[in-house]
């Protein structure tokens, strides 16, 4: 079953190889992924693009960190559901989801079933549209 083909998802992560690497798993799920380098990069495009359906963001970010810029999106946009993609430990990160802004978090490495699992879990809906 094909769960909001064409949605269009934002990756926040200061790491190259990971935002391609993300960006490319998407794809072939059907997404359409834009990258952001920084959390302010992808503030910009939150407020100047309308019609991201999600954000995967890193949590480890300079200046701005994923949690941080959660509470900023939520700022923006209240509805807009957040994933953050960590290299932490879930002990560390899980605790800390309730009240963030956050409300999944994937683990690298990422695999593509879990990404898959969770996007059609966030995005799945009763109606199309």
């Amino acid at each position: 079953m094909e769960v909001h083909s064409k949605a269009n998802i934002l990756v926040v992560d200061d790491e190259e190889l990971i935002r391609d690497v993300v960006c490319l798993m998407l794809k072939t799920l059907g997404y359409e992924p834009t990258s952001a380098l920084h959390a302010f990069e992808a503030l910009n495009l939150i407020q100047s693009v309308d019609g991201f359906q999600l954000v995967l963001t890193d949590i480890n970010m300079p200046i701005i960190n994923g949690w941080q810029f959660a509470l900023r999106v939520k700022a923006l946009k209240p509805c807009l559901p957040i994933v953050a993609l960590t290299g932490e430990s879930p002990d560390g990160i899980l605790p800390r989801l309730t009240g963030s802004g956050i409300s999944h978090a994937l683990f690298k490495p990422i695999e593509m079933n879990d990404l898959k699992g969770a996007l059609a879990s966030i995005l799945e809906s009763p109606e199309d549209g």
